[in-house]
C-alpha cells in the first residue's frame, strides 16, 4: 500500500491547540456525563436495581462506539466536501451531541411519578433516556473517528510528540472540567443547564476546528468503490497485518483499564476500604479527583518532548512502572493522604503515557488511511472501564464481599491493575514504528500565524 508522508513544515502554534482544544469540549461531555447519569438512573430506577439498570446502559452505550468510530473514521479517509474530509463529520457529531443532551437536560429531573403532570411511568422515562444516551454515544463517537485522523493528517514528525501531550492534557482537564461544572449543578440543582453549558462547549470549541484548522492533504480516492464497499473494507481482516498497530491497540486498553478501575469504585474504596463517612468521601474524593488532575497535566509535555528525543516505547515503559507504583500505594494505603499520594504517582504515570500514546500510535499505521486505524483504535478507549469494572466488581468485590472482606474487595480490584501494566510493558517490546520522530527533518515553521 502506498504511504501518505507527514507534513514538513511546523503547525503554528494556534493551529496544535486548535486541533487539541476539541479534545477538551468532547471530554468535558463524557465527565459531566458520568456524574449526572449515576444520579438520574439512580432517580428513576431505585436504589435497589440501580446496578443492573446502570450496567445494562452501559453495556448497550459501549456497543455505539465500537461499530461508529471505526465506520466513520474510514468515511472520512474518502470524504470530498468543501469543508475538508474529516471537519464536517466533527461539526455534525458537536451538534448531535447538543441536541441530545438538550433531550437530557428536559429529563433531568424527571421522575416516575409524573414529568410537568405528565403520567409518564418507570419504564417510558427509563426508555426516554436509554434512547437519548445511544444517540449521544452516536453523535459524539461519529465526530471522534474523523477527529482523530487530525493529527497524523497536519502534524509534521517533529511536532507529534507536543500534539500528543497537548491532547493528553485536554483530555484530563475536559474530564475533570465537566465533573466540576456537574459538581457545582448538584449544589444547585441545575442539572439541566449544566448539561447545555458542557453541550455549547463542545459545539463552540468544534466549531472554532470548523472554521480555523486546515482542511490537510486530500481524500483517498475510491476509485469506483461505493461507500458500502468503503465501510466493509473498514472491517476488513487485513488490519492483522499491522501487527505492531493491533499490539499497541492492546496496549493502550490494558492500560486505561488499569488506571481506570480506581475511577470507577472511589466511592466504594473510600467507604469501605478507608471507611470515609460521606461528607469525608465529598472532600477527599475531590483532593484525589484535583491529585490524578494536577499530576497528569503536569507530566504531559516533559513525557512529550522526552520521547521526541528519546523514543515513545522508553517514556511508556517508565509511565507503566510509575502507575503501577501508585496502584500498589493506593491498595495499600492506610488512611485518605497515602491514597492522594498514590493516585498523584498514578497521574504522573498516567499523563506520560497520554502524552505518548496517541503519537505512537499515529507512527504505527498507514498514514493514507489514518481515520480508519484511529477509529478502530479507539475501540480500546471505549470497552477498557467497562471490562475492567465487570472483571474487578464481579471477580473481585462482589466475591470478597460474599466472604466477609468488605473492606479488602475495592483495595483487590485497585491491585488489579498492576499485572496489566506489566503485561502492557511486555506486549509493547514487539511494537515497531514505521517512522522515527528524531529522523525527520522539517522546514522551518511560519514567521507569522
Amino acid at each position: 500500500m502506498s504511504q501518505q508522508a507527514r507534513p514538513r513544515a511546523l503547525l503554528p502554534l494556534r493551529q496544535l491547540a486548535l486541533i487539541s482544544g476539541y479534545w477538551f469540549g468532547i471530554n468535558a461531555v463524557w465527565g459531566g456525563y458520568e456524574w449526572f447519569g449515576q444520579t438520574q438512573v439512580e432517580l428513576l430506577a431505585g436504589q435497589g436495581s440501580r446496578g443492573l439498570t446502570i450496567g445494562l446502559i452501559e453495556a448497550l452505550g459501549a456497543l455505539i462506539p465500537i461499530l461508529v468510530v471505526p465506520t466513520f473514521g474510514a468515511l472520512s479517509d474518502y470524504t470530498v466536501s468543501r469543508f475538508g474530509k474529516r471537519k464536517g463529520y466533527i461539526i455534525s457529531g458537536a451538534f448531535g451531541d447538543l441536541v441530545f443532551l438538550t433531550g437530557l437536560a428536559l429529563l433531568a429531573r424527571a421522575e416516575p411519578a409524573g414529568w410537568d403532570g405528565a403520567a409518564l411511568g418507570t419504564p417510558t422515562l427509563l426508555a426516554l433516556y436509554t434512547l437519548l444516551f445511544v444517540g449521544l454515544q452516536f453523535s459524539s463517537n461519529m465526530a471522534q473517528g474523523p477527529y482523530q485522523g487530525l493529527v497524523p493528517d497536519l502534524v509534521a514528525e517533529r511536532q507529534v510528540g507536543l500534539a500528543s501531550g497537548g491532547v493528553g492534557i485536554m483530555r484530563m482537564s475536559g474530564n475533570i472540567g465537566g465533573a466540576l461544572i456537574m459538581l457545582i449543578a448538584a449544589a444547585f440543582d441545575a442539572w439541566g443547564l449544566a448539561l447545555l453549558l458542557i453541550g455549547l462547549i463542545e459545539f463552540g470549541l468544534a466549531a472554532l476546528t470548523f472554521r480555523f484548522v486546515d482542511d490537510g492533504p486530500p481524500a483517498k480516492p475510491r476509485e469506483g468503490r461505493s461507500w458500502f464497499d468503503v465501510v466493509r473494507e473498514a472491517w476488513g481482516l487485513d488490519v492483522l497485518r499491522e501487527r505492531s498497530f493491533i499490539r499497541m491497540t492492546v496496549v493502550r486498553f490494558l492500560f486505561l483499564m488499569a488506571t481506570g478501575i480506581f475511577v470507577n469504585i472511589s466511592a466504594w474504596y473510600l467507604r469501605d476500604s478507608l471507611g470515609q463517612e460521606e461528607t469525608d468521601r465529598t472532600i477527599w474524593g475531590i483532593a484525589a479527583l484535583g491529585s490524578l488532575a494536577i499530576a497528569t497535566i503536569v507530566a504531559a509535555i516533559p513525557a512529550a518532548r522526552i520521547s521526541d528525543r528519546v523514543g515513545r516505547k522508553p517514556v511508556i515503559w517508565a509511565a507503566c512502572a510509575i502507575a503501577a507504583a501508585g496502584l500498589a500505594l493506593i491498595a495499600a494505603a492506610p488512611n485518605p493522604p497515602v491514597a492522594v499520594a498514590g493516585l498523584f504517582l498514578m497521574g504522573v504515570g498516567s499523563g506520560a503515557y497520554l502524552a505518548v500514546d496517541w503519537a505512537l500510535m499515529t507512527e504505527t499505521i498507514p498514514l493514507i488511511t489514518s481515520g480508519r486505524y484511529m477509529g478502530l483504535a479507539n475501540i480500546a478507549n471505549s470497552i477498557a472501564g467497562p471490562v475492567g469494572l465487570f472483571i474487578a466488581g464481579t471477580f473481585v468485590i462482589d466475591r470478597l464481599t460474599a466472604a466477609g472482606m468488605l473492606e479488602m474487595g475495592p483495595r483487590a480490584a485497585v491491585a488489579l491493575g498492576i499485572p496489566a501494566l506489566a503485561v502492557a510493558a511486555v506486549v509493547l517490546i514487539g511494537v515497531h514504528p514505521r517512522r522515527d520522530p528524531r529522523d525527520a527533518t522539517p522546514e522551518p515553521a511560519p514567521a507569522a500565524d
